[in-house]
């Protein structure tokens, strides 16, 4: 049997970061508990191709820090915490977790295999009935690219994945995808919203900006067919990546006299684009924003933005996570330290000293609630696995998570 077995020596990737184990909080991205939960989070973000020449991991905590996913991260923190100190749910059953910053499409596969491994070994061709993971579900991840990059390794083992911001309209194939479940609107019903949005106010000549990736691909593609055989004419289309040159694109959307603009993109192509809408001193346009980039709190604050026109939004209702805010003044409030005596795991820092509380709080909400509602989902799953009651949990009852 063991001939069968897969061996996930990741050391062999350069995943232990020592230089990287400055300045971190030590229950930042692994807590202990009776049952482990994995989080995937892009708190950093590579755009682009990441140039290398041998086998390795990257390091995310070099790349560039998105604060909204930091706050997401958080979330899951907090979620936790708030279960664990529950008496109703999961009583006498502790929650940990271990999270990874997953900033790269293709090159974040070790803790992706940290997570799906038993005692760094993996064991894809084992009977149902043996513990095949460490963990009984994962949390993440944002992107449809991301998802779709490492989701069949944790359908392998049916490890249940619930996904707050996977919004292709790939993963509601259960044939192919049949423990992963999301938290998160489809694109099919914001599509649905825009949809609306143009037919209210007879808007029938539009452009279509989307990123390249499954991500806006899928968003092209259910617009396409949710305007065929109407009035509304799609003028104009185009994908935005990090070397979409933005004067051209404007040039041609003037030349083909588009005033409606749906960007259906995440919120960092977005942002480049917005900014070079104002700083090429485009004017009086209709911009109509996807919900991956609706809530960004800084764009509005950024110089001449009125002047590029009216912008809508399409987005999930902002809800207030109580308690949170208290437990992110009490988190940055802990000193920091040196974890010398610890080996950290690759991807397992932020190495972002320099964000307070406050910033975190004031970052962009988005797709927070989902994170909160998958961690509870797999709480509640969980809860009724060990035939918990009021007070106590059947602890004997062995779970899985294929169950």
């Amino acid at each position: 049997m063991r001939d069968k077995h897969v061996f996930a020596y990741l050391y062999l990737l350069g995943c232990l970061l020592p230089s990287l184990r400055k300045a971190i909080t030590a229950s930042e991205f692994k807590l202990d508990g009776d049952y482990l939960i994995g989080g995937l989070f892009d708190i950093h973000h590579v755009s682009g191709a990441y140039p290398h020449y041998k086998p390795e991991a990257i390091t995310c905590a070099r790349e560039q820090l998105i604060l909204s996913s930091y706050r997401r991260f958080q979330v899951m923190r907090f979620s936790v915490d708030e279960i664990n100190n529950s008496t109703n749910l999961l009583p006498d059953v502790t929650l940990g977790y271990e999270i990874f910053d997953h900033c790269s499409d293709i090159q974040n596969f070790p803790g992706i295999f940290n997570l799906i491994s038993d005692n760094k070994f993996i064991y894809p061709l084992e009977e149902m009935s043996k513990n095949v993971s460490k963990v009984i579900a994962v949390v993440g991840t944002y992107t449809s690219t991301e998802t779709l990059t490492v989701a069949p390794l944790f359908m392998m083992d049916l490890i249940p994945m619930v996904s707050y911001g996977a919004a292709s309209s790939a993963f509601s194939r259960k044939q192919i995808f049949p423990s992963f479940l999301r938290t998160v609107h489809p694109n099919k019903d914001v599509i649905e919203v825009v949809y609306n949005i143009l037919q209210n106010f007879n808007w029938r000549w539009v452009s279509f900006l989307y990123s390249e990736g499954d991500y806006g691909k899928d968003g092209l593609d259910l617009f396409m067919k949710k305007i065929k055989d109407t009035e509304i004419c799609l003028a104009y289309t185009k994908g935005l990546d990090k070397n979409t040159e933005h004067s051209l694109l404007f040039k041609q959307l003037e030349a083909q006299r588009v005033n409606i603009i749906i960007v259906f993109a995440p919120e960092w192509t977005a942002e480049a684009l917005i900014k070079a809408a104002i700083k090429q001193n485009v004017t009086n346009k209709v911009w109509i924003a996807g919900d991956a980039w609706s809530l960004h709190m800084q764009l509005p604050k950024e110089n001449g933005i009125r002047n590029i026109g009216t912008v809508l939004g399409v987005a999930e209702p902002k809800i207030a996570i109580p308690g949170f805010n208290d437990f992110i003044f009490s988190s940055k409030a802990q000193p920091q330290h040196d974890n010398n005596s610890e080996e950290m795991f690759c991807n397992q820092v932020c190495n972002c000293p320099d964000v307070t509380a406050e910033d975190i709080i004031n970052a962009d909400p988005s797709f927070n609630f989902p994170v909160y509602s998958a961690v509870y989902a797999i709480a509640h799953a969980l809860h009724n696995a060990l035939q918990c009651g009021t007070g106590r949990c059947n602890k004997p009852v062995s779970v899985q998570p294929h169950v």
